[in-house]
């Protein structure tokens, strides 16, 4: 980053700190508060998780992958080999209301893929689970209702952001900030406390909101949005990478249903050009005992010798026709789309965006996303246990969406900042000005099948992979082990 950038950040950061007053303290764990905001705000951010009973899916031949399928999918090992597993590392996690279970779930995924799927995770008691695991309330003490649907859905974000940093960096530390509430305002100030205290070196954010429905609430919700992107600019002075999904229905995030015309429109803050946004695929694995994926589970199978084979643009509907599952259906759709709000960052000039028709066009807004993750649900997360609904013994889901590669490329990033010796910061600059080296090297999977056009009921056309940068896949999925052995050439 150049001189005169650095001192623009500086300048913008003093300004920042000395309106908002926020004082430079030691972190404040537990029920503890700082002056927190007022909660009114014109938008909401939400976290919509998608799930489906581990008992009854697996069942019929619903297709899920363990942590140690999706570690040997992205060549993690030969990292974890090495020592690399994210350890001195700690990844912050901000999500709002939390989950009044998470260390006891957290113990119980641990104890579920170690014994089914021989992941050899660490944290096997529940002391040294409290012990690093750390959760912070900004703003005093959340007192969990579970009665609230929304808080009931936010618990389930919870669960797989905690679980997912864990799975892939089980070295790292976690730092979970809890918000009051999914409104904008006490969210933003979530985040900005987060970076205020330097929690940790990178950010994870599943969570966002369409910047059509932002645009809808006028002046005041254009207003907190440039607080929070602020907010982000300050995060990128400071050293520290943040992260945010992509959203799960499409290129236009159902713009459609709400608006009087419809037109794709990308999460905020993945949108954010300090951000960087993680949209969605649906993994596919070679499978050497002969296995057919979509046909059966994978229950028994603690060494299955998978290897990564491709991925599509994240569209459950797609991916479960592609794989002969005699009944696709509607899941998850990638979000991806051109920013109504930021202009085309230096750092991604000469892209191009393709509908899915095949139609091309150069975008003169920021676009989205920046990277990608398995998004399925068919092919998500499993076994994953929730138990915030009902205490008491956990119940086992698939998860997925573009809500699992927020905290997978935290904690990915929480391991290259352990091989370099230092924070990588603020990467978006790095990750578009050496994408042909990364293709070139294995570092990057180029992603150039499938789209994200919502699969039912839209009328509108989203994007489609392609060759190089694409707005379902950003430059693709990571190859962990080349990427991660690339980051001390920069």
């Amino acid at each position: 980053m150049n001189k005169k950038h650095w001192l623009s950040l500086t300048l913008l950061g003093c300004l920042l700190l000395f309106v908002l007053a926020i004082p430079f303290t030691n972190a404040v764990m537990e029920t503890q508060s700082e002056v927190a905001p007022t909660d009114l705000a014109p938008f909401s951010y939400s976290a919509n998780p998608i799930t489906v009973n581990f008992n009854t899916y697996t069942g019929s031949g619903f297709l899920y992958n363990t942590v140690t399928e999706l570690r040997a999918a992205y060549d993690l090992n030969t990292l974890y080999t090495k020592g690399y597993d994210g350890s001195g590392q700690t990844v912050v996690i901000v999500d709002a209301f939390g989950s009044p279970t998470i260390y006891s779930d957290l113990l119980s995924f641990i104890q579920w893929q170690n014994t089914y799927a021989g992941a050899n995770l660490p944290w096997t008691t529940m002391s040294q689970v409290q012990r690093h695991l750390t959760i912070y309330y900004p703003e005093g003490y959340v007192f969990f209702n579970a009665s609230n649907a929304d808080e009931i859905g936010w618990s389930t974000e919870v669960t797989l952001d905690v679980d997912m940093v864990h799975a892939i960096a089980p070295g790292a530390n976690i730092a979970l900030v809890i918000s009051s509430s999914d409104n904008d305002v006490p969210m933003n100030y979530a985040v900005l406390w987060a970076i205020n205290h330097h929690l940790g070196s990178v950010i994870s954010q599943s969570w966002g909101d369409p910047e059509w429905d932002i645009a809808s609430s006028g002046r005041s919700g254009y207003s907190y949005l440039m607080q929070a992107h602020f907010t982000y600019q300050l995060a990128a002075l400071m050293g520290i990478t943040v992260f945010a999904s992509a959203g799960d229905d499409g290129a236009s995030s159902l713009s459609q249903y709400y608006l009087p015309v419809g037109y794709n429109s990308p999460n905020y803050p993945a949108s954010d050009p300090y951000v960087t946004g993680v949209g969605g695929t649906n993994l596919f694995m070679n499978c050497p005992d002969g296995y057919s994926e979509g046909t059966g589970n994978w229950t028994g199978q603690t060494s299955p010798g998978l290897t990564y084979n491709y991925e599509i643009a994240g569209n459950d509907y797609e991916a479960i026709t592609a794989d002969g599952y005699p009944a696709p259906f509607d899941l998850v759709t990638t979000g991806g789309a051109m920013s109504a709000f930021f202009q085309l960052p230096y750092w991604q000039q000469g892209i191009t965006m393709t509908y899915a028709n095949g139609t091309s066009f150069k975008p003169t807004m920021r676009c989205v996303s920046d990277v990608s993750f398995d998004s399925g649900v068919y092919g998500g997360l499993g076994a994953v246990p929730w138990s915030a609904a009902s205490p008491g013994s956990p119940i086992y889901y698939i998860v997925g969406g573009t809500s699992a590669g927020s905290p997978f490329w935290a904690a990915l990033t929480a391991i290259a900042d352990q091989y370099v010796h230092h924070s990588l910061g603020y990467i978006n600059p790095l990750l578009y000005a050496n994408m042909g080296t990364f293709y070139s090297t294995g570092a990057f999977h180029d992603i150039t099948q499938g789209d994200n056009t919502y699969p039912t009921g839209s009328p509108l056309i989203g994007y489609e992979a392609t060759k190089g940068w694409d707005a379902p896949t950003g430059i693709g999925s990571p190859d962990a082990t080349s990427l991660v052995l690339q980051m001390k050439r920069f």
